[in-house]
């Protein structure tokens, strides 16, 4: 049926933007028949295939999209050459898949806040004394935002918009009852599909934007909910994370000032303060993680996330393979062998092989300058010079894992972020701390082709914690600088070449040379937000605050600082220069976390090792005894984070308490149907709503954000 003026439509939650001309000059379908396509130019042979091939590809979408019962708004971009698809479900329909899918929502506070699949109420039947009805849905927790709505809920107040965007996807994907079947990852494969994103919500992005400290910085439970809520759990936990590390940085940072004030006393870092200083940082560093795990965990159980199952994922756009019959959907979809992909991870290896030989050499050689020039006052240009190898290095070999992650052709987003990690990790590690892992322990008395290298006034302390401030300041410069201008840059380019594109149409009317975008279209222009770039940073940073500390104290205070300025960053460029993304489930922040853990462990060992080795501190003993004592600390730390980890386990006892008394409250409100002792209304969950017809709206005009 088609819907009448009168009835308000639900709202737009995703967007398809398909391609509908090849060139915004070319004349093509209805613009053939308007009077400003006077100077458009007839399309060739090859532009006239393609767009029929994109019509008929379109044309099959929409109608199982339209079958399926979705809402539609069609309109066309400014220039005509695409076609903008906003999407959305009524609510009955949002319930119906979410029964069929066993989508968990959250219940009420009396029912312990636990996540249950949804039901629809079911009256029972006649001939059994309706003794087998099930009236639950009063149990499900209403998410509402003003006064207004809590008065006066409205039926779909259950879902969040979180919830409405992936059971929309899941209609769109899916091959079940009621859905469309859409691959929407071979669309956009094979260029049949340009964009499919969630709208953004203006007035929660203002609310996010007006909290930005409290959501994304520090992390309180209410803020970050909304976070959870907006985004879903997967950038949550990205930004509980950060929160958790500026909270974890503080005495750091203010014991590193106060050490650094006695440092300058005695102007060295070598002095009786980094015993302390070695012994602290390591149980801290040690221990960051674990408590990070009991966090999380806490949190998953909240955003019922937590014990949560491998996920089935979709296909990557980019991955290529034959067609075959998946054993797991029963569809058709790509595949691609893993005896032929071996060679290609192989042939991956031996390139990081060859490129850490290389830059192992690369630096050796920096070294060897250095000191032929240190005579002429050169030191201080070539550690900045080493500093600025090392960004142009990962920033080149970011690029050239990329390539080789491409090449390797993983199905699953999971899989090639999981290879691409193990690339750039190691890379990065070797590149990031090699030199000052030399300085630290190599550099004193050795020789590099042939020249013999000395640390500066014979206090190697002093020329690690000079390099190492040099790397932080260089990184925390270059990064913020192009992690900020970059997404704008490529912001005015898209809009420069669109502008361009568009003043060289011959439009009669002067009042319509350059309208105003749509806000779908707006969008479309912005880039797709990646949250591993930003974990990446976040890591190296870490890096550099916990390996070498007792070498440079304040380093904890200055990584707080750029931590504070990177979730300020970070929360900026989701809300003004990216699209929204996709809310992904997550229970934690795997792999990231291993990783993230492993530095731990590696910074403990490395911090104990410079002050046994090469501080002063324990000049006078052999290397064997040496070797003994730093075994000793070594293993007092270790057997410390076992300690804690038996008494405190990274999954609270209380979390596992709340669990089973969730899954207790499930089975018995909703698996069982409610009990005779549950006084609450049932009275309007009894009624029934005749699900509407589904309708589309086809018209330039869209409905107006909030």
């Amino acid at each position: 049926g088609q819907q009448t003026p009168s009835q308000q439509p639900p709202r737009s939650d995703l967007v398809l933007v398909f391609p509908y001309k090849t060139r915004a000059l070319v004349k093509w379908g209805e613009a053939e028949m308007d009077e400003d396509a006077r100077g458009l130019q007839p399309p060739t042979e090859t532009e006239k295939h393609k767009m029929e091939t994109w019509k008929s590809k379109r044309s099959t979408v929409l109608h199982a999209l339209s079958d399926s019962g979705l809402v539609l708004m069609l309109y066309y971009s400014r220039d005509r050459d695409e076609i903008f698809v906003r999407v959305g479900a009524d609510v009955n329909h949002l319930r119906q898949v979410a029964e069929m899918k066993r989508y968990k929502l959250e219940l009420k506070a009396q029912y312990l806040s636990a996540f249950a699949e949804y039901k629809n109420d079911y009256a029972g039947r006649r001939e059994l004394n309706y003794s087998d009805r099930c009236v639950v849905s009063h149990i499900y927790k209403t998410h509402l935002t003003s006064a207004e709505d809590k008065a006066y809920p409205q039926p779909g107040a259950i879902f969040r918009s979180g919830d409405r965007i992936r059971l929309i996807d899941h209609i769109i994907r899916a091959s079940d009852h009621n859905c469309a079947g859409v691959d929407i990852g071979q669309l956009m494969h094979d260029g049949d599909l340009l964009h499919y994103f969630p709208m953004h919500e203006h007035n929660k992005l203002r609310e996010l934007d007006a909290d930005w400290f409290k959501c994304f910085a520090w992390g309180s439970p209410q803020h970050i909910d909304k976070v959870r809520d907006y985004y879903g759990e997967r950038i949550a936990l990205y930004f509980l994370f950060m929160s958790h590390l500026n909270k974890w940085l503080i005495v750091p940072a203010l014991v590193g000032i106060i050490l650094t004030c006695v440092e300058g006393l005695v102007h060295s870092p070598d002095n009786p303060t980094a015993i302390v200083l070695c012994v602290g940082m390591g149980f801290w560093a040690i221990f960051f993680v674990h408590f990070w795990r009991r966090l999380a965990a806490t949190y998953s159980l909240k955003w019922g996330t937590l014990g949560m199952g491998k996920q089935l994922e979709p296909t990557r756009p980019e991955f290529q393979g034959v067609s075959r019959i998946n054993p797991v959907t029963g569809r058709v979809d790509r595949y691609y062998p893993w005896s032929e992909r071996i060679w290609r991870v192989l042939f991956s290896g031996s390139v990081l092989s060859v490129a850490i030989i290389c830059l192992i050499f690369a630096i050796m050689v920096l070294f060897v300058l250095r000191r032929i020039f240190h005579e002429r006052n050169g030191r201080l240009m070539f550690q900045v010079l080493n500093a600025l190898a090392v960004e142009l290095f990962n920033a080149v070999f970011t690029n050239v894992a990329k390539w080789l992650t491409d090449r390797e052709n993983h199905r699953a987003y999971s899989e090639y972020q999981n290879h691409l990690l193990a690339k750039t990790v190691i890379f990065k590690f070797v590149n990031c701390y090699i030199s000052l892992y030399y300085i630290a322990f190599f550099k004193d008395n050795s020789y590099l082709f042939n020249v013999k290298m000395e640390c500066v006034g014979g206090d190697c302390m002093n020329d690690l914690g000079s390099q190492l401030a040099i790397f932080m300041i260089t990184r925390l410069t270059l990064q913020n600088f192009l992690e900020l201008g970059l997404p704008y840059f490529s912001k005015f380019l898209k809009s420069y070449r669109e502008g361009a594109t568009f003043n060289t149409s011959l439009f009669t009317n002067p009042l319509t040379i350059m309208p105003d975008l749509s806000s779908a279209e707006k969008q479309s222009k912005k880039e797709d937000y990646d949250v591993y770039e930003d974990m990446d940073e976040v890591l190296i940073l870490y890096g550099y605050t916990t390996l070498f500390v007792v070498a440079c104290p304040w380093v904890p205070a200055v990584s707080l600082i750029s931590s504070v300025l990177e979730c300020f960053l970070d929360q900026k460029k989701l809300i003004f220069l990216y699209r929204r993304p996709m809310p992904s489930p997550a229970a934690n922040n795997e792999p990231w976390d291993t990783a993230f853990d492993i530095f731990g462990v590696l910074a403990m060992m490395t911090n104990t090792a410079v002050i046994v080795f090469s501080s002063n501190a324990f000049e006078g003993w052999s290397h064997k005894h040496k070797a003994l004592l730093f075994l000793a600390i070594e293993h007092v730390m270790i057997f410390g984070r076992l300690i804690i980890s038996f008494f405190m386990p990274s999954i609270p006892n209380s979390v596992k308490v709340l669990q089973m008394q969730q899954n207790v409250m499930v089975h018995r409100h909703l698996n069982l149907g409610g009990e005779e002792d549950d006084h609450e209304s049932r009275a309007h969950a009894m009624l029934t709503t005749q699900t509407p017809a589904p309708f589309i709206f086809d018209g330039d005009d869209e409905e107006e954000e909030g």
